[in-house]
């Protein structure tokens, strides 16, 4: 009887952990099950309004309220019902959020997995991470911290390796300045920011550790950069050295901190006026004198980009420039700036707060996966692409085709190879530690031949970044890739060990043929049982999804129905 009781115990709301893994819920705060499984336990405050808003209406202010003015509060209500069913940017939009978000995505899977196993909720291998000397270090002028000699060898690191693809710093303009640069031990002048943030990324892209002079450069553009923006609208000049410490926090540091900078420099470009057209302008902006349009196109295309894409790993808002002209800058020899930042319409139609349906998702990733990418840093964006919109159709409960999917795999197998490339070549982009290990995530979540067939070759791409890189984000990031391959395989065997009971019944052991009450011989009896597996398909080949859904399955098996 207490039994009983206890069953009929049940909230109609349940807590958001109940909800997900379909468990009862008492609607209490903290709930018994998250108690009794030390989950986190919490509500959907907007879903749990709506759904007891009429009854707490009724119910709390009946006794309280006259019958006319509950009745006025009846209608407000349902008129603030209707409202907000007009108005669906009220209410977020989780599955989007946590779609574009691969963080959620690794979090979710650790959870249907193993919820009590389940890796914490954190950004994993978003980049190679941080690289740290013992000391603190103060701002410097940059010809107190390198030579002209290595200036010159770094910049050329710069614009052979980085400038191809974030080519918004203009080549003979930065040669020409640092060649006369030394020649005055001036402590600072504005374009040093430009030449630190040339300098530190020529370093990130052609040392495995970090050195003294470039955490100098990094704290001494740093500190100009923010002495300079506070006091006045910047010109292009510190616009330009925002950019390069973007780039840089983006490859290194850690999420929070690249979205803060880069909504910092989406709001001085705002402030300059940059972002417009010269016939868009109002009297109210004077941007920079002497702009050449195409840099100012790839400055407020490159912010935009990683900004959108900071955003969706944070589920964050994204700074929105309006009345900004994205317009690809032209392709040209040995430049593959287009390659990347073509990417950007496609990204900001997967806001979150933007309806898009199925249909629309699937020509997206038709449209992406058509697209041809040569260079393994643009092929890397196009996965990372390509796996957003593969999360949100996965959301939406869409199914993808066969041929698709064999794409999806076939461009992952191409990602995994170029991560590789670019770690032997000294080129750590965020991309050859954030792919590959979605790339694990996503492998996992299929769970289909065909994709665990690849999973070790991402595993081991994981563990090549993390041992040229050996830092603790990398570390951390190879083994919780293993931690979810581990709780997958534990799952399986679990299956596995089910399914083995179930063939007793049928493959008894020995002690049990023995025993004198054994049936008579039949379809299914052991023996009869073997004969017919001896004849079936493999199960490599063998279509378990025709076999399901076909007129008389037994013929795919080559058996004789019974009656015939």
């Amino acid at each position: 009887m207490a039994d009983r009781i206890k069953r009929q115990r049940r909230s109609k709301v349940a807590c958001e952990p109940c909800r997900t893994r379909k468990r009862k819920c008492d609607g209490r705060q903290p709930c018994e099950t998250c108690n009794e499984f030390e989950y986190t336990c919490h509500y959907d405050l907007g879903a749990r309004k709506k759904r007891n808003k009429n009854f707490n209406l009724q119910s709390s202010t009946s006794e309280k309220i006259p019958q006319t003015q509950r009745d006025e509060l009846v209608s407000e209500a349902t008129t603030s019902q209707q409202h907000s069913s007009e108005e669906p940017v009220a209410n977020l939009p989780h599955n989007s959020i946590e779609s574009n978000s691969g963080s959620a995505f690794v979090r979710n899977l650790g959870l249907k997995i193993d919820p009590a196993n389940a890796p914490d909720p954190q950004v994993f291998a978003w980049n190679i991470g941080p690289r740290h000397l013992p000391g603190n270090f103060s701002a410097l002028a940059i010809v107190d911290i390198i030579s002209l000699e290595e200036m010159i060898e770094l910049a050329h690191v710069y614009f052979d390796k980085i400038a191809p693809y974030y080519g918004f710093i203009d080549r003979a303009t930065c040669f020409e300045y640092l060649t006369s640069r030394w020649l005055r031990l001036t402590a600072f002048e504005p374009y040093d920011v430009v030449l630190c943030g040339v300098a530190a990324l020529g370093y990130l892209f052609s040392q495995r550790k970090a050195v003294a002079a470039e955490l100098h450069l990094i704290e001494s553009a740093k500190s100009a950069l923010e002495q300079c923006s506070m006091s006045e609208i910047p010109p292009l000049t510190m616009i330009s050295g925002w950019a390069l410490r973007i780039a840089y926090l983006r490859l290194t540091a850690s999420p929070h901190t690249t979205w803060m900078a880069s909504c910092s420099l989406l709001h001085l470009i705002e402030a300059t006026g940059l972002h417009l057209d010269q016939s868009s302008r109002h009297v109210l902006i004077r941007p920079p004198q002497n702009i050449n349009d195409d840099i100012r196109k790839r400055l407020i295309c490159f912010t935009q980009y990683i900004n959108t894409w900071i955003s969706f790993d944070l589920g964050r808002s994204r700074v929105v420039l309006h009345g900004a002209s994205y317009i690809t800058p032209p392709r040209s020899e040995g430049d593959y700036t287009s390659e990347v930042l073509d990417l950007l319409p496609v990204s900001e139609s997967l806001d979150p707060y933007k309806q898009v349906d199925s249909g629309q998702l699937t020509d997206m990733l038709v449209s992406i996966m058509d697209s041809n990418r040569t260079q393994p840093p643009s092929v890397l964006c196009q996965c990372n692409l390509v796996l957003c919109i593969f999360r949100r159709l996965r959301a939406a409960h869409s199914t993808v085709s066969g041929n698709l999917m064999s794409r999806i795999l076939s461009l992952i197998t191409k990602a995994l190879a170029c991560a590789r490339e670019m770690v032997d070549a000294h080129c750590p982009w965020n991309h050859v530690a954030n792919v590959p290990f979605q790339i694990v995530c996503t492998l996992l979540a299929v769970d289909s031949p065909e994709a665990l067939s690849l999973l070790e070759d991402a595993a081991q791409t994981i563990k090549h970044v993390a041992d040229v890189y050996d830092t603790d984000v990398m570390r951390e990031a190879y083994r919780t890739a293993g931690l979810l391959i581990l709780l997958q395989q534990r799952r399986k065997d679990h299956d596995a060990r089910r399914l083995s009971r179930v063939l007793d019944f049928y493959f008894p052991s020995t002690s049990d043929k023995e025993t004198p009450s054994r049936p008579r011989e039949s379809i299914q009896d052991p023996e009869g049982l073997r004969d017919l597996l001896a004849d079936m398909p493999g199960t490599e080949t063998f279509d378990f999804t025709e076999f399901f859904i076909a007129d008389h399955p037994w013929d795919l098996l080559g058996i004789a129905r019974l009656g015939e």
